[in-house]
Order: structure tokens, then sequence, then C-alpha cells
């Protein structure tokens, strides 16, 4: 056969293009004329904060007489068109004893999941796919591969590859275990070899213009670069020994100190793992350490450990669900659901078994309308026969009743394990600190946790989530787990999360007690890292969380000290910062960089549309000029209630949770409405794609925004990260809105509980979140208020009587 492969971006060091060409031709040459594999080396975008995209494979089979490739399992097969394969390599282990347990991957005695690698790669490319380089999304398919490279074992699971090598015929195992196999990578490839070459060219064009650097991001991979000073030098040193604490005022380059030791640890063998608290700044860390990956040496790049960025609580999330306690706690609404849908199969599998007596062989559209006209039931159980005959869809008609009850098993444990995920999803939002507690339980007292929990009894609650076997059981017969491989289980479970890493904490001073106890727990108070700010920094809390103790012991640590200079701030920002901190009575005292352009202040009054337009033009412009790129130029905040046609209101009053201190509080759903802005300026700038979380978007299939991108956001997401110019729309109506909020009521309640009026504190409250926003800002800050008469509008009118040099004309 005529195999044509080709690359793309360089080699990548730890593919051995030789083999791999060679482990196609033999797989593809007995019924294959010709086919075209394109690798994408290197690939340098990040589409996912928790795994690199290190390559993707891109096969094609043309349309030729007598010429195809057939991938065939046990009961189904399938003509393979074209594929797309995204692999990330991990190869920290290739010396390590793997071995597959129960389906779990047990590498040096823990438990490592590489599940969520698989998942993130998957649908983060795929947005990728659709979202930047316009593939219809409803035609893609990628097969994600996690590749941990390994000198003696050879292992495939679903999405995973232990070998030493990566060859097609191992490839092609692990896709025939994914029910997803039978799709072809892009459909529209198939219809047109044209199509898929010019595609495949416009991927690759696309991702190198998103992952190009501007100007401020080459600063910043030039000071991770840099030679350390003494007092970062001495502070890195400690890392592994103690805490290392990073302590400074906003703005002075706590976040950046810690990623960028952590960037420098990964490259002499020290996996990472950063934490932080909104999305946004994970995509933001995730697309700098893919920026500061790009620079390296191909050897650096082999040799880098992994570093991974995660929100708090996704983090969080993830320890919960894998350890079983998001199930554990919400085990009686799962039982009833599924008490319920087994009860109701009872009734289904008796009804079809009479059809099968009068009517054998009958097509599933037949079945279906008895169901639907001629069968007197209960309207739930109908309804249940109905959605499992669509399961049943693509086998035309009733199978036998055996294999009918097979396909229920998967259909039911499908059911189960989505109930899991939302009434998991339920009780991690809605009583987050109590999930905390039972996490530190299974971390620092397994004993008590599972006597607590009486988790020898939950086998069949447990068994999917945590891959349970049949094998971990009594051998009397009970259905209890045997207790003693319970706690080995959790133990390697446990040591998984932990795996060798350092773990970065952002904005440490607003961490709850209990994460700061579990993160210790699980890393050791040495492998942890943090950034602590002060009481100003408040947001999520309203105390400072002290690293310095937990559980009543002192912990040892290297504090460094920030100077108050600003690493980013102009004088202009700096000076509008601290006016309104001073304003409100708030202790703040920023020092901007030093430097003889002191930056703008942009006040506007006016509610057009497109005057606001004008302006995105004009500071986008301003940020270019600079050498930045899109990404970096301009930063776009809103408030989710602006333009709502009832004021502020903000309390639709929809379920309720549980807060850390076991108060019963009712949730407010927010309104979240359109930004009609980002539509008509999306229209009207057309060499701007505006990268939009505001509104009703589904962010879930929104891949991370590149150096194309404008990011427009809501306030609450913009914590910890930067733009040379930060538009700040309503921002008066934002803080009004702050002062509302119930927790504005407890904003610093222990440390000024007798100093502060009711109103003094919400407005305090509210302008931290104002100056939360502010200080995003590096050289220009344009603010857009709607009344002069509110509250922040009179401090920021006082801000231009005073400091009239610093606030300048758009000239619109």
């Amino acid at each position: 056969m005529e195999l044509i492969l080709s690359k793309i971006n360089g080699t990548n060091a730890d593919l051995n293009y030789v083999a791999l060409k060679e482990s196609i031709i033999e797989k593809l040459s007995a019924t294959c004329q010709e086919a075209e594999v394109i690798i994408l080396n290197n690939f340098p975008v990040s589409v996912s904060s928790q795994a690199t995209v290190d390559f993707i494979v891109l096969l094609n089979i043309p349309k030729k007489d007598r010429s195809w490739y057939r991938v065939e399992i046990a009961n189904d097969r399938h003509y393979v068109k074209n594929q797309i394969i995204a692999v990330s390599i991990v190869n920290e282990y290739t010396n390590s004893n793997i071995k597959i347990d129960n389906g779990l991957v047990e590498i040096d005695g823990a438990y490592v999941d590489f599940e969520d690698n698989a998942n993130k790669i998957k649908w983060g490319l795929t947005n990728y796919l659709s979202s930047n380089c316009n593939l219809d999304r409803k035609y893609i398919t990628v097969h994600p591969i996690t590749w941990i490279k390994n000198n003696s074992s050879s292992f495939t699971t679903n999405n995973i590859l232990i070998d030493k090598q990566f060859t097609y015929d191992k490839v092609e195992e692990i896709i025939k275990l994914n029910h997803y196999f039978k799709w072809p990578g892009y459909k529209e490839w198939y219809a047109s070899d044209v199509l898929f070459e010019s595609q495949i060219r416009q991927i690759f064009e696309r991702a190198s213009k998103d992952s190009e650097d501007g100007y401020i991001t080459k600063k910043k991979i030039d000071r991770i670069q840099n030679k350390l000073d003494d007092a970062s030098t001495k502070a890195y040193k400690n890392i592994g020994q103690k805490l290392v604490e990073v302590n400074g005022k906003a703005g002075t380059g706590k976040s950046s100190d810690i990623l960028k030791w952590m960037l420098r640890l990964s490259v002499e063998g020290r996996k990472g793992v950063f934490l932080t608290y909104n999305h946004v700044l994970v995509y933001d860390i995730s697309s700098q350490i893919q920026s500061f990956t790009n620079q390296l040496s191909p050897d650096d790049r082999q040799g880098k450990q992994p570093t991974t960025t995660y929100t708090i609580y996704g983090y969080f999330y993830r320890v919960a669900k894998k350890i079983g306690v998001l199930l554990l706690l919400t085990e009686k609404r799962i039982k009833e659901l599924t008490a319920t849908l087994d009860s109701r199969w009872v009734q289904i599998e008796a009804y079809f078994n009479s059809v099968r007596n009068t009517e054998n062989d009958i097509s599933l559209a037949k079945l279906l309308m008895y169901v639907q006209s001629k069968w007197n039931i209960a309207e739930g159980t109908k309804r249940e026969a109905i959605l499992f005959i669509q399961h049943l869809e693509s086998l035309k008609r009733l199978p036998n009743q055996e294999e009918t009850a097979k396909e229920f098993r998967i259909y039911r444990n499908d059911k189960v394990d989505k109930l899991s995920n939302l009434e998991s999803s339920n009780i991690f939002l809605k009583d987050y600190h109590k999930v905390l507690e039972r996490i530190l339980q299974a971390a620092s007292n397994l004993d008590a946790f599972l006597s607590d929990l009486d988790v020898v009894s939950k086998y069949d609650l447990l068994e999917n989530v945590m891959a349970l076997q049949p094998n971990i059981l009594e051998k009397d017969g009970s259905g209890k787990i045997n207790l003693e491989k319970l706690k080995t289980r959790y133990k390697k479970g446990i040591s998984g999360f932990r795996a060798g890493r350092i773990a970065y904490i952002d904005e440490a001073q607003d961490c709850h007690p209990l994460e700061r106890d579990i993160l210790y727990s699980i890393f050791g108070s040495n492998n942890i890292v943090i950034a602590n700010g002060g009481k100003e920094q408040l947001i999520r809390y309203s105390q400072l969380c002290d690293w310095h103790i937990s559980r009543s012991q002192k912990i040892e640590y290297h504090k460094y000290q920030k100077r108050r200079k600003s690493y980013r701030m102009k004088p202009a920002i700096a000076a509008l910062a601290n006016h309104i901190a001073a304003w409100y009575e708030i202790e703040l005292d920023i020092e901007p960089i030093d430097t003889e352009d002191h930056g703008s202040i942009f006040i506007d009054f006016s509610k057009s549309n497109e005057k606001h337009i004008e302006s995105v033009k004009k500071l986008k412009t301003i940020g270019e000029r600079q050498g930045c790129t899109n990404y970096e130029s301009l930063l776009l905040l809103t408030s989710a209630e602006s333009n709502s046609k009832n004021e502020f209101a903000i309390e639709q009053e929809t379920s309720v949770s549980v807060n850390e201190y076991d108060n019963i509080v009712k949730d407010a759903g927010k309104n979240k409405n359109e930004w009609s802005l980002i539509t008509e300026a999306q229209s009207k700038i057309g060499d701007t794609f505006f990268w939009n979380t505001t509104g009703n978007v589904d962010k879930r299939s929104l891949s991370p925004p590149g150096s194309l991108s404008v990011r427009s956001i809501y306030y609450e997401s913009c914590r910890g990260i930067e733009a040379w110019s930060v538009m700040c729309f309503n921002l008066d109506e934002f803080f009004e809105q702050k002062t509302l909020e119930k927790d504005a009521d407890n904003y610093l309640l222990e440390s000024l509980f007798d100093q502060l009026t009711p109103d003094k504190r919400r407005a305090m409250y509210a302008a931290t979140w104002v100056l939360m926003a502010i200080t995003r800002s590096m050289e220009n800050c344009y603010i857009q208020l709607q009344n002069t008469e509110s509250s922040l509008s009179k401090a920021i009118l006082s801000f231009k009587e005073k400091y009239p040099k610093y606030v300048t004309s758009l000239g619109l």
C-alpha cells in the first residue's frame, strides 16, 4: 500500500515515527491501497488546563474502489474513513512499577487517575476545533489517549496506553474499547480529500496564531527564565523542605512568583499542581504554562514534569468524587430513585415478555406504538419504557429476553452514573463545608471515616465511581467489603492525589481552614507553596486563613515578603485604587511601577453601545501598538445583573444551601442578561474574536481563549487576571449590587465587629470587589458609570478633581 506520513511543527522526541508508520502499514495494507497520516507535533495551544495535547494523529483513507479498512469488535464493526487521535504523553514513570488493578492504574503503590485527563482532552480539542477552526461540532469525534511511557509494562485501557512505544495496533486496541469507535474523526473529510488537506492546514495555522506571545506574555516568560534574586532564591530552595509563603499586596507579583517556581521546578523534575479560584484564571495560567513549554528545547520539553491547574472547587470536587464522599452523602436520594427504576423494570420486562409471546421478533417501532397506545400503566413506568426503547434504537428489533436484560443493565448503570453525578454536584455545592469535613476525615482519620459512614456496607453504591471489583467483598456472602482491603484501596487512592507533586495555592488568605487542612493532609506542609494577601483581598470568606497552624499544630514555614510596589500597575491605576480604598477606609497603599508614562483613567457616563464600541476599538489599538495580542490588550468586565428590568433584583430565591457554620441559607438565583454590546462589537470589529462568558453562554463548549481573543466576562471572574487596558462597565451599579448581598453584612465580622456601622461594612465589602476589578489594569482603566450621584461615582469624580493629569479623554 501507499502510505504518506508527514509531520507539522517539528518532531516529537518521544515518538518513534518509523515504528508508528510500520505499525500502520501492517494494520492497513491487507485491504487498503492508500492512506495518509499527518502528525501535528507539539500542539501549541492549551485546550485543557489539566492535560497537554503533545501531538495529534490524523488518519485519512481516501475514497477509492476496493480500498478500505475495517475495525471489528465482538458484535459490531466499522469501516474507518478518518480519525483524530489526540495524545498526551506522561513520561515521568518510565522506570516505575505499573500494573492495572481491577481497571485502576497502580503506579509504585498508589492509584493514579488519568480518566479526567482523557475527558478534558477529548472535549477541549472538540471545543477548539468547533469554536476556533470552524468545524461542525456534531461531526467531530476525538479519540483521546494518555500515553504513559514505561520500559517494562504494556497495558491498554479505554483511554490509556502504557508502553515504551506508541504504535497503531495499540491505538486500535484502545479505540475499540470506546462506544464512539464507529464514528469518523470528522465526517465531512470522507466526502473530500481536498477539504481534509485544507482544513488540517487551517487548524494548525489558527493554532499557531492563537499561541502567539505578545508583549506581556514575553515579559512574563522572561521573568520566569531570569535569574532569581537572593530573597526569591532562598524561598525557592525551601520548597519541599517547609511551607513557603509569598506575602504581599495586590498586584505585587505573588501569583507570578509561585507560577515561576512551579515551572522552573518542573524542568528540574518536580511535578506541580496550581490551585486558584476561577476558571478564567485557570485558563490564563494554563496559557502561560503552554507559552513557557513552547519555548523549551526538545530535551527540556521531554524532561519537563507535568504541571496542572485547577480551580480549588474543581480540585476538591475531584477528590470527593473519587473517594466516594459525594455518593456517601447523597446515598438516600440515589437509593430512592434507583429503587424506583428497578421496580419499573420488573413491570417493563413482564410487558415485553408478554409481547414476545404473541409477536416474536417485533420491531422497536411497533413495540413503541404498543407502549404508547395499548399499555395501561402508570405514566412514570410508561415513560421509562419509552426511554429504554429509544436506548435500543440501533438494534431495530426487540432482542431476546437475555439480551434485553443485558441492555437494561447497561441502560441502568448509565442512568445511575448520571444520577450520581447530578446528586453529587448538588451536595457538593449545597453543603460544601460538610463535604470538606468528610474529605479531611478520610485523609487524616480513615478508620473514623469508614466507621461513621458504614462504608463496608456500600459496595453497590461505590462500585462504579471507585472501580470496585467483587474480589474486595467478604467471602461469607454478606455483601460487605473486606475492611482491610477497603483501607488499602483508600490509602492508595489518596496517595494518588499526592503522587510526588508540589501544591501551589493562589490567594491562600481566602481559603477555608478545612481546605487548608485537607491540603496539608494530602501533600504535607513541606510540599505546599502559597501566595498570601491581606484582608483587603478577601472575597470568599470574611476571615483571613492562618496557614501557620493546622489542627492545633504549628507549621514550620519560610516567608518571602514582597515589597508594596506593584509589578504591573502604572501610577494612574495605583493612584485610583488607593483613592477608592481611602474613600471607603480600606488600607491598600499600592506603589506603582517606576515609569515615566503614568497611564490613563477614562471616565464615561455614556450609555450608547455605539460609543462604547468606538472605545473598544481605541483601547484595542493602544494595546496593539505596544505589541500586545488581543488577549493581552483588552479585558471587558460587566455585572451579571446589568440591564436587568428589575433594578438590583438579585434575590430570586430558588433553593437552600448549608454554609460553613451549618446555617441553612437561601440561595439567590441571579438573572444573567445577555450583553448586547458584545454581539454588536463582534459584528462591527471584524478582526477580533470576543471570548464571551456572559449571559447564557454554555461554558462547557468554550475552548480556552487564545491570543486572538478579547475576554468579556463578569466582575466575579476577573480575580488574578490582567490586561493592558481594562474596561469596567456599569461599575457603580456593580458596587450597589454588592452592597445588597447577604455576605456584605459579614465582611470582617470578627476583626471589626464593634467599629463599623452596617452601611459602612457593606460599602467596604463592595469596594473590595471594585478594587479587584480596577487593579486588573496595567496602563489604562476605562470606567463606565450609570449615575453621577451614586456613591462610587462621587469617589471617582473626586479622584478626577484630585488627579486631573491621570484622567484622559478618548477623543471620541
